[in-house]
C-alpha cells in the first residue's frame, strides 16, 4: 500500500485512561493503533472522582450509559474547611456550557471499560513492556525515542518498521521523559497520600456529592462509590503523617480519628479494602513532543489531586491529540504546528487548575467565604446576596472544568485573592 494510502502506525504506551482514549479516537478514524502496557496495575487506583468536562468525553466514546452503571450520580464538591463550615461548589453552575453533573467511579472497572471500547475499536492491545531507545539523546532539537527489536517484533503487520508516532501514555513512570532527560516545573508540594474504601459509613448529602476536607494536617476526601461505599483518603506532609503511625494503615485511620467530624460521621466504619499509598506532587514537562513522539495525560504533567483535575486532563488531553493526528500516510508537514499548540493548551490549562487548587491551599478561598458571609450578616439584601451567588458560580464554574480558563473567571479570581478579603486572614485558613 502506497504511504498515501497506508494507515498511520501509531504506538501507545500505556493503557491508562489516556492511552486508551487517544487510541480508541485514533483507531476509529482509520489508524494502525498499538498499545503496549506490561498489564502491572494496582487494586486501588486514585482518581475515583470525575468533573463534567468528561461526560463530554465519554458521550464522543459512546460509554456514558456504562459509567452511569458502574458508577454514581456525583452533582457537585462540598469543601469543609471548619467542623461546622463549608463551601458548595455545584455542577449546575455549568448549565449551558457542559452537563450540570459528573460520576464516581471504581477505577478499576472504569479503566477496564475504557480498554474494551478500544480494542473493539479496532485497537491491538499486547501485553507486554515496551522496551524504548533513545535517538539522538544528547541534541534537545532532534532527541526522539523508538522501538526496540524486541518490541517491533510483537507487531508483525508492520513488518518491522518503526512506528509513525510513539506516544507516551505512561501516567507518573513519564518513560519518554526519563529516557530523553527532559526538565520539568516541579511544584513545592510533596506530600504523601493513602487511601482505602469503607463500607457502614453514611454518604454526604446530596447523594453523591463529593467532600473535600481541610484537616487539622493536610486534607482529605469522602468519594461515594457503589456498594454502597466511601472512598476515604487524605493527603498530608510526609512529616506530619508521622505523628499519626509508622504504617499506612496506622496514618489513615489516625487522621481520620484526629478529625472531629470525620470521626463522628465515620464512626461505625469497617475498611473493606486495602489502604493504598500514593505520592502527591505537582510537575509539569518542559517539552510535550519532539520527532516521532508526544506525550498525553499524567506523563506530561499532573498538578494536584484536589478538585479532581487529573483524569479529566489526561482524558481531554487524549480527546485532542487523537484529533490533530492524520489517520493515513503517516505524520504531516503541519502537524508540528499543531503539537506546539496542543502543548500550550495543555500547559495552560494545567496552569489554571494549579492556580485555583491553590487558592484552596492558602486559604484565599475559605477567608473570601468568610468575608462574604460576615457582608451578608452585616448589609442583608439582595445586592449581597447577588454578589455572593455570582461568586460561587464562577468558582463552581471553574471546579467543573467548564470555565477553568475562562479570562473573566480567571480575573475575577484574581481581583478578589487582591481585594476581596476583609477582616479575616487567608493564613489562618491555609491547609498545612
Amino acid at each position: 500500500m502506497s504511504r498515501p494510502q497506508r494507515p498511520t502506525r501509531v504506538a501507545v504506551i500505556g493503557a491508562g485512561p489516556a492511552g486508551t482514549t487517544v487510541a480508541c479516537l485514533l483507531a476509529r478514524k482509520g489508524a494502525s493503533v498499538v498499545v503496549l502496557d506490561d498489564g502491572k496495575r494496582p487494586t486501588m487506583i486514585v482518581g475515583e472522582s470525575l468533573v463534567p468536562q468528561l461526560v463530554p468525553v465519554f458521550r464522543r466514546l459512546g460509554i456514558e450509559d456504562e459509567v452511569e452503571k458502574l458508577g454514581v450520580y456525583k452533582p457537585g464538591v462540598t469543601v469543609t474547611f471548619d467542623d461546622d463550615r463549608e463551601i458548595n461548589l455545584m455542577f449546575t453552575a455549568a448549565r449551558g456550557v457542559l452537563p450540570t453533573y459528573a460520576y464516581n467511579v471504581p477505577r478499576k472497572e472504569f479503566d477496564a471499560l475504557i480498554t474494551r471500547t478500544a480494542v473493539a475499536a479496532g485497537v491491538r492491545l499486547i501485553e507486554a513492556t515496551a522496551k524504548l531507545e533513545a535517538v539522538d539523546a544528547n541534541d534537545s532539537e532532534r532527541a526522539s525515542v523508538k522501538l526496540s527489536d524486541e518490541s517491533l517484533a510483537l507487531i508483525p503487520e508492520w513488518n518491522g518498521e518503526q512506528p509513525d508516532l510513539l506516544i507516551d501514555a505512561s501516567g507518573r513512570r513519564r518513560l519518554f521523559a526519563k529516557l530523553l532527560n527532559l526538565k520539568a516545573d516541579i511544584g513545592p508540594r510533596k506530600d504523601v497520600s493513602h487511601f482505602a474504601h469503607y463500607e457502614n459509613c453514611p454518604w454526604p448529602e446530596p447523594a453523591g456529592q463529593v467532600m473535600t476536607m481541610r484537616l487539622q494536617y493536610g486534607w482529605g476526601w469522602r468519594i461515594p462509590l457503589p456498594g454502597p461505599r466511601l472512598s476515604i483518603g487524605v493527603v498530608l506532609n510526609k512529616e506530619d503523617a508521622k505523628r499519626f503511625g509508622n504504617t499506612a494503615e496506622e496514618q489513615l485511620e489516625g487522621v481520620i480519628n484526629s478529625d472531629a467530624r470525620l470521626a463522628r460521621e465515620c464512626g461505625q466504619r469497617r475498611r473493606v479494602t486495602e489502604v493504598t499509598t500514593y505520592a502527591n506532587y505537582q510537575l509539569i514537562s518542559e517539552r510535550a513532543h519532539g520527532p516521532g513522539w508526544v506525550t498525553v495525560g499524567d506523563s506530561f504533567g499532573f498538578v494536584d489531586p484536589m478538585l479532581s483535575p487529573g483524569l479529566c486532563m489526561a482524558m481531554v488531553s487524549a480527546e485532542k491529540l487523537a484529533a490533530l493526528i492524520p489517520a493515513r500516510g503517516g505524520l504531516d508537514s503541519g502537524l508540528g504546528r499543531r503539537l506546539d499548540k496542543y502543548a500550550e493548551w495543555f500547559r495552560v490549562n494545567l496552569g489554571a487548575w494549579q492556580n485555583l487548587v491553590n487558592r484552596f491551599y492558602d486559604g484565599t478561598v475559605f477567608a473570601l467565604q468568610r468575608t462574604g458571609a460576615q457582608t451578608q450578616e452585616k448589609y442583608p439584601g439582595i445586592i449581597s446576596k447577588v454578589v455572593s451567588r455570582h461568586i460561587e458560580k464562577n468558582l463552581s464554574g471553574m471546579a467543573t472544568g467548564a470555565w477553568i480558563n475562562r479570562p473573566y473567571s480567571r480575573w475575577l479570581l484574581a481581583f478578589l485573592v487582591r481585594f476581596g478579603i476583609k477582616g479575616f486572614d487567608p493564613k489562618d485558613f491555609a491547609i498545612r
